[in-house]
């Protein structure tokens, strides 16, 4: 019974202590065991995700005097700092842009290009 208590315990202390190195904020859009996963895997995908957190998203004028091929429109608080996950929206392969309703601003998400080559030349 000690032992299994003991197992038991170095388990959950372990578990522990490993999820306490997964960035909490990808937790909103991804599960431990994928974040874990792909930690583990695919190191420089989790790598441009925690960097996607706080840099995939900023906010611009809409262009004028010429016709904008949007996303589409989406409500954002532009006060506050914006990212991707807050906002239900996915990285993708391209950049993204929208519309930020009620405003003259459209708020845009890097593509994962864009972020690697960038988290590649901040190192």
């Amino acid at each position: 019974m000690k032992k299994l208590l003991i197992i038991t315990f170095s388990f959950f202390a372990l578990s522990s202590a490993f999820s306490q190195e997964i960035d909490q904020r990808l937790i909103k859009k991804f599960s431990t065991e994928e974040l874990t996963t792909m930690k583990k895997n695919d190191s420089a995908k989790y790598a441009m995700y925690v960097y996607a957190v706080d840099k995939a998203c900023y906010v611009s004028d809409l262009p004028k005097g010429k016709e904008a091929k949007l996303d589409g429109v989406i409500n954002a608080d532009i006060s506050k700092p914006l990212n991707f996950i807050d906002l239900g929206l996915d990285i993708k392969s391209v950049n993204q842009y929208y519309k930020i309703n009620g405003t003259d601003k459209m708020l845009v998400v890097k593509s994962e290009f864009i972020l690697n080559n960038e988290l590649k030349n901040n190192k």
